[in-house]
Order: C-alpha cells, then structure tokens, then sequence
C-alpha cells in the first residue's frame, strides 16, 4: 500500500507541475500505468565462507587438532582432508536451488516527448523517447528443498543433517528506464506501437534458510575417525544454521515493449501495454544468517573468522500487462 500511495503521488505530482511548464501541441505528455507482472522462476546457488563443522570450535573444542580423517575409501586414502586453519575458507561449497515462478503488482509513470506532436512531416515520423519509473513486487512465498550441493556442503547433507532448504519470500525493484518507441499513426483513434528500452532496478528480496541437524547424535557421522568424536556429535546434535532476511542488489536490464493506445479525447488517451524485461542476475556477496549451528556467526569463541553467505540467482526476467493512461500538451 506504500509503494502504491507513492506511485498516486508521482502521477498526480507530474500531471499538476509538467502542464505548467510545457506549451500545448508541445509533443510532450506524461502518463501512468497499472496492472500485473509475471516473473519467471529462478535458479539460485548458495556459498559460504564457512568451514567443515570438525573445525568450529563450539562444535569442537580441539579443531586445532584437526588434520585429515582416519576413515579410508575402498583405496586405502584418507577420505577427506579437513581445513581448520589454511586460507579458502569454503572453498567449492556451494548450493544449488530451483523455485516456480510468480506473480504481483506493476504500478508506473513516465514523461516523454513525441516527435511527430509539433511536425507530422519530420523524417522521425512516430517516434517519440521517454524517461519511466515502474515498481514491482512478485510475490514468490515459497520454500525449496536444496537440490543440489558440492564440497563442504555435501558433506554436511550427507553426514549430519536432516534438513535443508531456501527460501524466497517476495522480490520488489525499483526501476528507471530509457525508452525509445514507434508509433504507427493512422487516422482511427487506435495507435499501436512497440518499442525497447534499458534501465536499471534497485532490488531487493526476502530470503531465508535452514540447515537442521539430526537430533541424534548417534545418527551423526561427522568427526568420524576424530578421537573425540563423540563430543563432536552430541555438539552436534538439534542444531540449525538459519537465515530470514532481505538481501538486495543493483540490476541492469532491457525491456521489449508493446501495446495499443485510444484516443479518448484530442489530449487523452487510453491504452494496454505489454512489456518483456530481461535483468542480470542478482547476487548479495554479504548473506548474514541468524545463527551458525545454533551459536553466533563465528568460528571462533573469541569472535573471529566471521561466517557469511553468498546468493546468486540467473537472470532475472518477467512479462508485465497494465492499463495505460496518457495526457498529451
């Protein structure tokens, strides 16, 4: 309801101050819009800069003992190596989600300029340019098994918990674009066009996360050839890593426009707009979880060697459809 109030206030904004400043058969015009987008789904990957649970030292108070397992595959070789110590933290640990598309409002207003208002013989002929704002909120409120993991994430899945999911609560953005259109006039009181345009999106979106160990420890197979390994599961044991959070990023984007308008009256016109948008992907380098296996986000009990997340999806795209209102001077 914010967002819309703001959306009213911009509209009635342009539409009071623009006629003031502008001659009429000017070109110019302002317009609003409402109506609905479409997102598609998203593909997501998880990493962290956290370490093997055997090297948390309120997991395991003698991480600093830790070197390589003593369990062996088939081949004899130790089955992993653990890094406590050494730099790259989390290195190839990683995650991988999928989640269905959504759908939520599209509110915006634009002011632009027509280059055919003032001379319909100009060799521009249709085209007019425009500076728009559009908001939108997709509303995906859904949680999702984690698919797919690697590295010390695997591990993690595999040996102690039971459960792991994401989740992606709404996306709103906050959207300035260029637009460039052809109108193609005739003498009905329909004029369609298409058009295209680049921008940016200030975005942002509701994430959470859960990690949920075994709740019995001799169902725990971390720290296994570990001499105190038994401390290590019983520490272990009902513990979660948990986010809930907004995370947010700065996209670039185009967009493939297209609609038809109806001349109401000789200054207004009403219309359908359609628009495809095509965003970069969104990443937040700097995920902060509430808790780290039920203990602040350290690896340390003296507070080092902070612990966070990173969140990447693919592209970010969606189809919109609003009502379309213009005023020409």
């Amino acid at each position: 309801m914010k967002y819309f109030s703001l959306f009213l206030a911009l509209v009635i904004g342009m539409w009071v101050v623009v006629p003031g400043s502008v001659l009429a058969g000017s070109g110019f015009y302002v317009s609003g819009e409402v109506g609905a987008n479409f997102a598609s789904g998203l593909n997501t990957t998880g990493t962290s800069n956290d370490r093997a649970s055997v090297c948390d030292e309120y997991i395991n108070p003698r991480y600093g003992e830790v070197e390589t397992s003593d369990e062996v595959d088939s081949g004899g070789k130790p089955y992993r190596t653990y890094n406590c110590t050494g730099p790259n933290r989390g290195s190839g640990s990683r995650w991988q989600n999928e989640f269905d598309g959504a759908t939520g409002i599209l509110a915006g207003a634009a002011a632009g300029y027509k280059f055919s208002q003032q001379n319909p013989n100009s060799p521009l002929g249709g085209f007019r340019v425009e500076l728009e704002y559009f908001f939108r909120q997709a509303n995906y409120d859904q949680t999702s098994e984690i698919l797919t993991e690697s590295g010390e994430s695997r591990d993690k899945i595999r040996d102690e918990i039971v459960r792991t999911t994401d989740r992606i609560g709404s996306l709103t953005s906050h959207n300035l674009f260029g637009n460039l259109y052809y109108d193609f006039i005739n003498t009905s009181r329909f004029t369609p066009y298409i058009g295209i345009g680049g921008g940016v999106g200030f975005t942002e979106m509701e994430y959470g996360g859960l990690w949920a160990r075994n709740p019995d420890p001799d169902r725990i197979r971390t720290g296994v050839g570990l001499p105190n390994a038994d401390e290590i599961r019983r520490n272990l044991a009902g513990t979660v890593s948990a986010a809930q959070t907004t995370i947010r990023d700065t996209l670039y984007g185009f967009q493939i426009l297209f609609g038809v308008d109806y001349a109401i009256t000789e200054a207004t016109s009403l219309g359908l707009k359609g628009r495809w948008v095509n965003f970069s992907s969104f990443r937040d380098d700097r995920v902060d979880w509430e808790l780290l296996r039920s203990h602040p986000l350290t690896l340390r009990r003296d507070g080092s060697e902070p612990v966070w997340s990173r969140f990447k999806t693919d592209d970010v795209e969606f189809f919109g459809l609003s009502v379309n209102l213009k005023y020409h001077f």
